[in-house]
């Protein structure tokens, strides 16, 4: 069955202000590939692969997000199937369609690929894990208030009250808080999720993903397939400087690689996940501008060409990729629900689309904190998690696909309170695990902010501000 809603302005002198103010309001016209796109991929995701109201999604956290694409959209939900976002102009006639597969959550399908194409793909999901019912982490069980003390307990109240409130009441400025956790000596003390969210539903992490991406990478190094001081080694890169890349450099943003990272219209980031079918393919051919080493540039492209290259490393196919992170990091950490989004070639978006529940991602967090080490076994090597969380040779403030405590992103009355071991994981629109080893202490925050932006991030700030006073 197929269900059309429109959102669009009617009437006659609607449509005039329409369509006069189109090319003032909405700019460029090849901005709208990137706002039908990200429109209809979030769309898809947040309904059909997290369980979200349509209308919730749409109005609290798209149109305050895509102004002014509302006025000009329509959209087209095959409940289970498919999300279609179009503009309704004839001059601006544009559509991007995101399509749902259980087990692999959403994928868009860019120009030049077909829906029918994508569900040919041959794909086979990993087995549901059972729910365990041991405390967290190696189970479900609920979370343990009992352990904070008083002091503790009131800082949480506090902090809570403030991400989960709003300053204001215009959408456009909304934190949109939708999970809060906390972690202490490896015991889940606090858990709260926004109104209509529930620990079973899968989030979207954006870049936290990068951090997931960086993970995997370790455990093939563990594995002896990769090592961070020899060369990519991308087939599409020989006989070009690009060959000489190295792993770590790729990691710590640094491969010299063209790239702008933007999420306000056409961008090189935005190209490449809304319009390009083999999203690292597309990123590794690029331009190299610089030296690697020498330059931090950040991109959501490199931890894209580093999952392409996994994939290469497993066997090329994308069932390999997808089983590797099910079997080798997913299982293990009991993560139940988890996938990381694939583009249309299959592979996975190691950069943006990992969607987990919250208590999951918070073991990814808790691995962090274990030092790479999870119920006894050691899932990543001291030597990467060193690696991880050791200050780029271009950039102070990150490491291996991973924040540190120096970055110029924390406010300077934040990070003097914070010990110097902190790492964190970030991603759009206010994604944000805090990792603090010293402390036995994780910090996680899951919404969609739809006024923030990395220089300037009131949930950033709150759960900074969170971390310091827990310590």
């Amino acid at each position: 069955m197929k269900v059309r809603k429109r959102w669009w302005l009617i009437g006659a002198l609607s449509c005039v202000l329409v369509l006069l103010g189109a090319a003032r309001s909405f700019g460029p016209a090849k901005d709208i590939p990137a706002g039908t796109g990200y429109s209809a991929w979030e769309l898809c995701t947040r309904t059909m692969q997290s369980g979200e109201a349509l209308d919730h999604v749409r109005t609290h956290y798209l149109e305050p997000k895509v102004k002014p694409l509302p006025k000009l959209w329509q959209i087209d939900v095959r409940p289970g199937e498919a999300v279609a976002v179009s503009t309704v102009l004839p001059t601006l006639t544009h559509e991007r369609v995101a399509i749902f597969r259980k087990g692999l959550g959403c994928t868009l399908v860019p120009p030049g690929t077909t829906e029918a194409e994508l569900r040919a793909q041959p794909f086979t999901p990993a087995p549901e894990l059972p729910a365990d019912a041991r405390p967290w982490p190696f189970g479900e069980g609920t979370a343990q208030g009992a352990l904070l003390s008083v002091q503790a307990r009131a800082a949480m109240e506090k902090h809570a009250a403030r991400l989960f409130g709003e300053e204001s009441k215009e959408l456009s400025l909304a934190k949109n808080t939708t999970a809060l956790l906390v972690a202490q000596n490896g015991e889940l003390v606090y858990e709260s999720y926004g109104q209509g969210y529930t620990r079973e539903q899968p989030q979207l992490g954006w870049s936290m993903t990068k951090t997931v991406t960086a993970m995997l990478v370790g455990v093939l190094q563990r594995k002896g397939m990769i090592d961070l001081n020899a060369r990519v080694g991308l087939p599409r890169w020989e006989g070009t400087p690009k060959a000489s890349i190295l792993w770590r450099q790729l990691l710590n943003m640094s491969p010299g690689i063209a790239w702008f990272e933007g999420y306000g219209g056409t961008s090189d980031a935005t190209n490449m996940l809304f319009s390009q079918a083999d999203q690292g393919s597309w990123a590794a051919d690029l331009e190299q501008t610089a030296q690697p080493s020498t330059v931090f540039t950040y991109s959501t492209g490199f931890t894209n060409i580093a999952m392409l290259r996994m994939r290469q490393l497993l066997g090329g196919t994308h069932q390999a990729i997808y089983d590797f992170y099910q079997r080798e990091l997913f299982a293990p950490l009991g993560i139940r629900h988890g996938v990381i989004e694939p583009d249309a070639s299959g592979t996975p978006v190691g950069g943006a689309r990992g969607m987990l529940r919250a208590r999951s991602r918070l073991r990814l967090g808790q691995l962090m904190a274990n030092g790479g080490t999870w119920n006894g076994a050691t899932m990543l090597t001291p030597e990467h998690v060193s690696f991880m969380t050791a200050a780029s040779p271009a950039d102070a403030g990150y490491g291996g696909f991973m924040w540190r405590e120096a970055s110029r992103l924390i406010d300077p009355k934040h990070r003097e309170r914070i010990p110097d071991d902190m790492v964190w994981f970030a991603g759009h629109l206010g994604q944000f695990m805090l990792v603090v080893p010293s402390a036995k202490l994780v910090v996680l925050r899951m919404g969609v902010s739809v006024g923030g932006t990395m220089d300037h991030d009131l949930a950033r700030d709150q759960t900074f501000d969170l971390v310091a006073d827990l310590i």
